[in-house]
């Protein structure tokens, strides 16, 4: 770490991912200041929502979880290696770039009562939805995405597929294949995804508020309402719900460990059972099972939205694109003149509630009396970006060619010049799929813009989530849309530039 500091670019680094990580402080001073009080505990525990509220919470949380886990494992099973499965990987953006809002409106308008689905079959229109089911069914699928992206960057291909082979001659079916050859060699990424996931899913505020339970809601959208309120009593108890959301995201990650390394005790005694699958599976068609959710998702809000003025299109893009640009930078400075380990408080923001760090920020801000300023939602929505954006572009980075540095060092390239004219270079097409996923976690970011806004600031995202507690249906397929195609247009042209790039080199290809 001294040794990183001697250069002054590396303090320009290290300043500024203090002043984006500083509200961890002050969250985790505010989550422990009434947890030591009986009377404040026994305030939320005779809360009469808390009970129902939890169940809800851990309904829709696990399904969520468990259930874009076994859509991941099953997909990868059936379908890899071959051209179904680079296929398959080829099409996840199409459901990566629509926003979790955007996703959970078409959800809503299309399975809710009233929506498409009712309309064709009425007596088909599910039950009252008190434990987060349908929330966790449309995170399952959303995040299944997501974790299969993970899988696709990290597994390797061609040893992999080779021992494969091997244990098809012996006889071993596609499910063996997959708990004796693959999983072990994805577990540690697999397992840090998966918690992302879990504290995502345990947290989310913005698709429960559009999807429900309603009342009680779940664990978040409670503490949330709590929060916003003006009593500080409540205010209170919103503080000691964000910490029991914080041990039930604990709880939750332990067992899930457990029940890993129990798996890991099973590896080591194989009975060498065969079991193949007797029955064909359409792989074909289950390979375009993920994509067809985005291309259905995009049908059903062109068939509902109406064409309306989007006055918030504006701000969205703002925040969007200038939140990106200044991540991609820091970033870029952080991979060269940052520590290269002992970092691992950079992945905080994914991996614990987001709500006790939106508070964090709100401390801050009012602190400095920036809230309800341009500067502060655009400051609070870097705590999001930037560590989503180094989970892109981090990998990519470390597989630069040491060779390349050595030879540029011994033509006498200072660091400076090694850092602009080859490792950026070779970084083009990361760094383009960095910024578009840094621009959709921006435009999806809900808490932070309407909390450290104060109101001032209308997206898309808070516009949609409003509408959806009783708005009107085209305005709010309209809204849905606008993200939607506002983010995939960004995914899109990066795409097309990350093309363009690499067309006269190949070593970009």
């Amino acid at each position: 770490m001294a040794a990183s500091l001697r250069h002054p670019l590396s303090w320009l680094a290290w300043l500024a991912m203090a002043a984006i990580y500083l509200p961890i402080l002050p969250a985790g001073a505010m989550l422990l200041a009434p947890a030591f009080s009986v009377t404040h505990w026994q305030s939320l525990l005779n809360d009469p929502q808390l009970p129902q509220a939890t169940v809800a919470t851990l309904v829709s949380t696990l399904i969520a979880t468990l259930g874009s886990l076994l859509i991941a494992l099953s997909l990868l099973a059936l379908l890899w290696p071959g051209k179904r499965w680079r296929r398959l990987n080829t099409r996840l953006p199409w459901l990566l770039a629509i926003p979790h809002v955007a996703f959970a409106t078409s959800a809503l308008l299309l399975f809710a009562e009233g929506g498409l689905f009712y309309q064709v079959c009425t007596v088909c229109t599910p039950a009252l939805d008190r434990y987060g089911a349908g929330l966790g069914l449309t995170l399952a699928v959303k995040e299944s995405a997501f974790v299969l992206w993970a899988i696709y960057a990290v597994l390797p291909e061609k040893r992999l597929a080779q021992q494969k082979v091997v244990l098809q001659t012996f006889g071993y079916g596609r499910f063996q294949i997959l708990n004796w050859l693959l999983l072990p060699a994805i577990a540690p990424v697999l397992g840090a995804v998966m918690l992302a996931v879990l504290a995502w899913s345990i947290s989310v505020v913005d698709v429960a508020i559009v999807l429900g339970p309603g009342n009680p809601p779940t664990l978040a959208v409670l503490a949330w309402q709590w929060l916003s309120q003006g009593d500080a009593q409540q205010q209170t108890k919103g503080m000691l719900l964000c910490l029991l959301i914080l041990l039930l995201l604990a709880a939750l990650a332990a067992l899930g460990y457990g029940a890993w390394k129990a798996w890991r005790r099973t590896l080591s005694d194989l009975p060498g059972t065969r079991r193949t699958s007797p029955v064909p599976l359409p792989e074909r068609s289950i390979s375009r099972l993920l994509p067809a959710c985005g291309v259905l998702c995009v049908a059903v809000l062109l068939m509902l939205a109406q064409r309306d003025e989007m006055g918030s299109l504006g701000t969205s893009l703002s925040f969007g694109l200038l939140s990106s640009l200044i991540a991609l930078v820091l970033i870029f400075l952080w991979l060269e003149w940052g520590p290269q380990r002992g970092t691992l408080w950079v992945w905080l923001p994914l991996a614990l509630p987001a709500l006790p760090l939106v508070t964090g920020q709100y401390f801050i801000a009012l602190r400095l009396g920036i809230d309800g300023q341009y500067v502060a939602v655009l400051w609070s929505h870097l705590l999001w970006v930037l560590p989503w954006m180094l989970l892109v572009l981090q990998p990519a980075w470390h597989r630069i060619d040491p060779r390349l540095i050595l030879t540029a060092r011994t033509l006498g390239w200072r660091r400076v010049k090694i850092f602009c004219l080859l490792k950026c270079p070779l970084l083009v097409r990361p760094a383009l799929l960095a910024f578009a996923t840094g621009f959709s976690v921006s435009m999806a970011q809900y808490m932070p813009t309407l909390w450290l806004g104060a109101g001032r600031f209308t997206t898309l995202t808070t516009e949609t989530v409003a509408l959806s507690s009783g708005g009107s249906i085209p305005v709010l397929a309209n809204r849905a849309l606008g993200l939607l195609l506002v983010t995939g247009m960004v995914f899109g042209l990066a795409a097309l530039l990350s093309r363009l790039a690499g067309r006269y080199r190949q070593g970009l290809r």
